[in-house]
């Protein structure tokens, strides 16, 4: 076979493959190719408004290798073709990102918040207890959190900052917020109810829709093994029992409602 021929043919087949495999899977790779899709143009506009939408769908959702890359853009090349001809089709090509994937851009793994406010070491929650990065930035990129936000909301961190999981204290994540002084007070739980009527508790508190509640729905510390012994005691000098316990909650067990120290103006904690 001449040379020139040779050539002739190898250059037929290279332009062949850039048009009909190159090209198509360039274009099915950017992340515009997806907004055609119903089940994807809803997470394809988040992603238009987010902090990564410098970056391609490939960056997070395919694994930083060679081979699973050259798959995902022979595959790619398939769905162009399919788009044409299944308009209706539903694709399921995205697998959710991996760590290795966040992990070849995010190397550094700081420590505190860009804005300092917050210490979050993630070298101890990816390194140490082998989290997966998903688990607190799972509104990063694709939908925002209840407050409208890509940034993981406080929700999420007490999902194990629960007291008993991982600590709970403000100073355990905050830099700059501690418990205001007169939560130190030693009579906080008495007059906390009064106070909240001329404070803002939300500035603080509202990381949960329920926090009252929360606190509430816990046996108080005074409520030892002797409590019910006791309780006739503490009651004299202070009475609470309303804000947990219903009336009926009292006549069970003293066949009429007390009334010693009573606050009509006490509510449920509901």
């Amino acid at each position: 076979m001449p040379k020139r021929r040779l050539l002739t043919i190898v250059a037929g087949v290279v332009a062949a493959v850039m048009v009909l495999i190159v090209l198509p899977s360039y274009l099915a790779t950017r992340p515009s190719f997806f907004s055609r899709y119903p089940n994807l143009k809803a997470k394809y506009v988040p992603w238009s408004t987010s902090t990564h939408v410098e970056g391609g769908c490939e960056g997070c959702h395919v694994p930083p290798r060679v081979i699973p890359r050259t798959a995902y853009r022979l595959r790619m090349a398939g769905e162009f073709y399919l788009s044409f001809v299944m308009r209706n089709r539903q694709p399921d090509i995205f697998p959710v990102p991996t760590n290795e994937a966040c992990l070849a851009c995010h190397s550094d793994l700081r420590s505190v918040s860009p804005k300092g406010d917050l210490r979050i070491p993630h070298r101890a929650h990816v390194n140490i207890l082998k989290m997966k990065c998903i688990q607190c930035h799972n509104f990063l990129v694709h939908e925002k959190s209840p407050e409208g936000k890509h940034t993981p909301p406080m929700r999420g961190c007490l999902k194990c900052h629960n007291g008993d999981t991982a600590k709970n204290g403000c100073t355990a994540c905050h830099t700059n917020k501690a418990a205001p002084a007169t939560h130190q007070a030693p009579d906080w739980l008495i007059v906390h109810p009064e106070r909240a009527k001329s404070t803002d508790c939300n500035s603080c508190h509202k990381w949960t829709d329920d926090w009252c509640v929360d606190c509430h729905a816990r046996r108080p510390k005074s409520h030892t093994k002797d409590w019910r012994a006791q309780h006739g005691a503490t009651i004299k000098v202070h009475r609470s029992c309303e804000a947990c316990h219903e009336k009926p909650f009292c006549i069970r067990c003293h066949g009429e409602f007390p009334v010693e120290n009573l606050n009509p103006a006490l509510s449920l904690v509901k």
